[in-house]
């Protein structure tokens, strides 16, 4: 099996059969396949259309089409798209992420995981079930893993095009200032600093309209656990943001939007333990705002807190493919 599946997600296995796989030509040379279509974040469901108005297709809408955590306006987890079965043909196979449901009587109930299949940089979650309400039971219990798998598979696709193109000489200056240590992809630039942090930036237009991405890491001595309190999360950022990240207004600066409270999770990041943070921030004395992720964690060797932060400002667009960027950019992260 798939070390990924086993360490980082593992299905609820319970009565099922989980298998994974690749593409049946012989050897590991996917050279012949053609590349994979399709945007980031889309995933083709293949699925009779019986199916799709029952149990196990309301499933499948939530496991995609519920709203993220941590976004302005109300956004999937990634934007789904279905066909039936007998549809599922031609340029369809070429899809970068395929989630097939066969039901049928007699089917055993199983989770099967390939790549490659049609494409490259293509993977398929194919799920086998019995009936209907057996389709929803598996489905159900396995709802953030299939997300997460889907997810991660995107960051892994995003860092592989990133490391295509670093920016040396900003890695380098990270590195030699901070220990610290991940890529940066074409585009940003660095803005403010001290010795504690600095900030990159990332903009471009869309017709008249501006996004910015922006990427901050600042460190400060360990003490104790409580570096990894809510409270203590937000006063270090604000403190972070008030100095560096300033707005064009006279005292407008960037800060954690208190009336919406950050969602966290527990994360492993690259063998470390960190503390996932998804929230809001909001410009102090200015018009701007929009959605950040954060990552507190401490280097043990430096006995030292290190906080990684990304945010986006899109006002007329949809942020969640941005984020989504900077999150693979984060979890490139490694400590000299």
């Amino acid at each position: 099996m798939d070390k990924k599946i086993r360490t980082i997600f593992g299905f609820v296995a319970l009565n099922l059969v989980i298998a994974c796989g690749s593409s049946s030509g012989e050897g590991n040379d996917k050279s012949y396949l053609p590349s994979s279509s399709g945007k980031y974040g889309e995933v083709l469901i293949v699925v009779d259309t019986f199916y799709e108005n029952h149990q196990s297709g309301k499933v499948l809408n939530t496991i995609f089409s519920e709203p993220m955590v941590g976004l302005p306006q109300d956004e999937g987890h990634f934007r789904a798209s279905t066909v039936p079965t007998k549809g599922f043909k031609s340029i369809l196979k070429r899809s970068r992420n395929i989630l097939k449901l066969s039901i049928g009587r007699g089917k055993k109930t199983a989770i099967n995981i390939e790549e490659d299949i049609w494409a490259r940089d293509q993977l398929m979650i194919q799920i086998t079930a019995a009936s209907d309400t057996d389709a929803a039971r598996v489905l159900s219990k396995n709802i953030q893993t299939i997300r997460g798998y889907y997810n991660e598979t995107e960051l892994e696709r995003l860092q592989k095009q990133f490391r295509g193109k670093p920016q040396k000489d900003i890695v380098d200056s990270i590195a030699d200032n901070y220990n610290v240590e991940f890529v940066v992809p074409p585009g940003f630039v660095q803005m403010a600093k001290n010795k504690n942090g600095f900030w990159l930036k990332k903009e471009k237009s869309i017709g008249q309209h501006q996004i910015m991405q922006g990427v901050a890491v600042f460190v400060r001595p360990y003490y104790s656990d409580s570096v990894f309190s809510h409270e203590s999360m937000i006063a270090k950022r604000n403190e972070f943001t008030r100095e560096l990240i300033q707005g064009t207004r006279d005292s407008s600066y960037m800060a954690v939007y208190q009336e919406y409270h950050a969602v966290t999770k527990e994360v492993n990041l690259n063998g470390v333990y960190a503390l996932e943070y998804r929230g809001l921030w909001n410009m102090v004395n200015d018009f701007m705002g929009g959605p950040f992720l954060h990552y507190t964690l401490v280097d043990e060797k430096n006995n030292r807190v290190v906080e990684l932060d990304a945010f986006v400002f899109a006002p007329k667009f949809n942020k969640r493919e941005y984020l989504r960027e900077l999150e693979a950019i984060l979890k490139t992260v490694k400590f000299n």
